[in-house]
C-alpha cells in the first residue's frame, strides 16, 4: 500500500511536470507574453525539487533500516517528520518489520541458550570439529571424559592416546566404533556416534561419545552368570547318573564277600552301568570339546573375498545337505562386490546359518540368502527363513553359549558366529516373529 501511494505520488508529480512543461514552450513560442513563462519554470523547479527530495528521503530511510539491521541495532527509532502521510506510513511499517526482526532474535537467542544448556549438561560427551580439526565446542561431559579443561584442535590429543585422535579422524558419518584408552590412569571403553554437517564449504564432525565400561561389566557379568548356568547344568547332567549309578554300585559290592560268586544279576547290572559311564564321560568329553572349540577361535587371516565366490564355496558344501523340501533362493545386487575378511571363517559361519534354517523348516519351506550394499562402505548378508522362528523369551539367550532350543544341539553354532563376526569388526543380529521366521544379517566394512 505505502508503494502505491509512492509510486501514485511520483507519477502525479512528473505528469504535472511534463504539463508544465508544455505551458512553459507554449508560452514562450506561441503567446504573446512570453516573460509568463517564468512562473511555470518556478513551479517546475519546485516540482523536481520536491521529487527528488522525497526519492533521496525514501533512499535515505532505506538506508537507515538496512543499516541498522545489518548492525543488530534492534533500538531503531523511526519518527514521523511530517513529510506526508506516504512517509509516515513507510517509517511505521519498518519500524514494524524491525520489532519482528527484534523479535525473532530474541527467540533464536533463547532458543540457542536452551540449546547450549541442554548441550552442556547432556549425559553424553559431544564435541565438534572442522576438516583441520579445529574443535568448534565441546561439552562438559566431554571436556571430562577426554581429560581436558579446554581443547583447541584434536590433534592436542595425541599426547593421552593417538588411536583416539585416529578414530576421531577416520570414522564416517552415521557409523559407531568404541575404543579402550586410558585418561587420566582410568580406563575408559568409549563408545562413539559420528553426524557429518556441511557449513559453508568446510565438513564438520559431530561426535557423541560416552564411557560404556559399567555397561559393559554389567553386561560381561550376565552374561558369565547365564555360562556359568549352562555349563552347571550340563555338567549336573552328566556327572548325577554316574554318582547315583557309582553309589548303587557301590552298595552291590559292599553286600558281596571276598569268598563269594558273583552272579550274572550282578554281572549285568555292573556291565549296564559301565556302559552307562561310558555314554556319560563320551557326553561330558564331547561338551568340553565344544567348550574348547568355542574358545580356540584363529585370528582371521583378511583379504579380499568375492561375495559370488564365498556363495559358490558354501552351496558347494551344502550340496549334500540340501533339503528337496526346502526352495533355496540366492542372489547379490552387485556381481563384483566384495568384502575384507578370512573365506574359511566366513564359510563356517554360513554354512552354520543355512543349516540353523533348514532345522527351523519342518515341512516345506524357503531359505533366502541374499548380498547388497548397506551403504558406500558396508555390504549387507541376509539369511531369511519362513520356519518355527524363535520364541521372544529364547531370543535373549540366542548367543550364549551351550544354549539350544534343539535336541541334540550343542548350543555353541550362534556363540562362535559371533565371535567370528567380532573378529572381522562386523555386526550380526538376528530378527524373528515366532511361527512365521527369522532373519539374520551380517554387517561388513567394504
Amino acid at each position: 500500500m505505502i508503494y502505491r501511494k509512492l509510486f501514485i505520488q511520483v507519477i502525479l508529480s512528473i505528469s504535472l511536470i511534463c504539463l508544465l512543461s508544455i505551458f512553459m514552450a507554449w508560452l514562450i513560442w506561441e503567446s504573446s507574453y512570453p516573460f509568463m513563462a517564468f512562473f511555470p519554470l518556478i513551479l517546475i523547479i519546485y516540482l523536481v525539487y520536491a521529487l527528488i527530495h522525497d526519492l533521496n528521503s525514501t533512499n535515505r530511510l532505506l538506508s537507515q533500516f538496512f543499516l541498522a539491521v545489518k548492525n543488530d541495532e534492534s533500538a531503531l527509532n523511526l519518527q514521523h517528520t511530517g513529510e506526508g502521510k506516504s512517509f509516515d506510513d513507510l517509517r511505521d511499517s519498518m519500524q514494524g518489520v524491525n520489532q519482528i526482526i527484534k523479535n525473532l532474535r530474541v527467540k533464536y537467542q533463547q532458543k540457542e541458550i536452551v540449546s547450549d544448556a541442554i548441550i552442556e549438561s547432556a549425559a553424553v560427551g559431544i564435541i565438534t570439529f572442522n576438516s583441520q580439526g579445529m574443535v568448534e565446542h565441546i561439552n562438559r561431559k566431554g571436556r571430562e571424559l577426554l581429560g581436558v579443561h579446554h581443547l583447541v584442535n584434536i590433534k592436542a590429543l595425541l599426547k593421552n592416546d593417538p588411536e583416539l585422535v585416529k578414530l576421531f579422524q577416520s570414522i564416517q558419518a552415521g557409523e559407531s566404533r568404541m575404543l579402550k584408552t586410558s585418561v587420566n590412569q582410568k580406563v575408559l571403553h568409549l563408545f562413539v556416534s559420528c553426524t557429518r554437517i556441511k557449513l559453508n564449504t568446510d565438513n564438520w564432525k559431530l561426535l557423541s561419545f560416552s564411557d560404556i565400561k559399567n555397561e559393559m561389566d554389567a553386561t560381561e557379568l550376565e552374561s558369565w552368570q547365564r555360562l556359568i548356568s549352562v555349563l552347571t547344568h550340563e555338567i549336573m547332567n552328566s556327572i548325577a547318573p554316574l554318582t547315583s549309578l557309582s553309589e548303587t554300585l557301590s552298595r552291590t559290592y559292599d553286600q558281596i564277600d571276598a569268598k563269594s560268586v558273583i552272579g550274572e544279576k550282578n554281572l549285568s547290572k555292573t556291565r549296564l552301568g559301565l556302559q552307562v559311564i561310558q555314554e556319560q564321560g563320551a557326553g561330558l568329553m564331547h561338551f568340553v570339546d565344544s567348550y574348547r572349540q568355542l574358545t580356540r577361535i584363529p585370528k582371521p587371516q583378511l583379504k579380499t573375498v568375492s561375495i559370488q565366490h564365498l556363495f559358490d564355496h558354501v552351496r558347494a558344501l551344502l550340496v549334500l545337505d540340501e533339503d528337496r523340501r526346502i526352495q533355496y533362493d540366492w542372489s547379490i545386487e552387485f556381481g563384483d562386490l566384495c568384502i575384507e575378511a578370512d573365506e574359511k571363517l566366513l564359510v563356517q559361519v554360513l554354512v552354520n546359518l543355512i543349516q540353523n534354517a533348514q532345522h527351523a523348516i519342518k515341512g516345506k519351506g524357503k531359505i533366502q540368502v541374499t548380498a547388497s550394499r548397506a551403504s558406500e562402505k558396508k555390504a549387507l548378508i541376509r539369511i531369511i527363513d519362513n520356519g518355527g522362528g524363535i520364541k521372544a523369551e529364547d531370543m535373549k539367550n540366542i548367543f550364549v553359549p551351550f544354549f539350544t532350543t534343539r535336541e541334540n544341539g550343542s548350543g555353541i553354532g550362534l556363540s562362535v558366529t559371533r565371535q567370528i563376526m567380532r573378529l572381522h569388526h562386523a555386526k550380526i543380529s538376528i530378527e524373528s516373529v515366532y511361527g512365521e521366521g527369522a532373519q539374520v544379517e551380517l554387517n561388513f566394512l567394504i
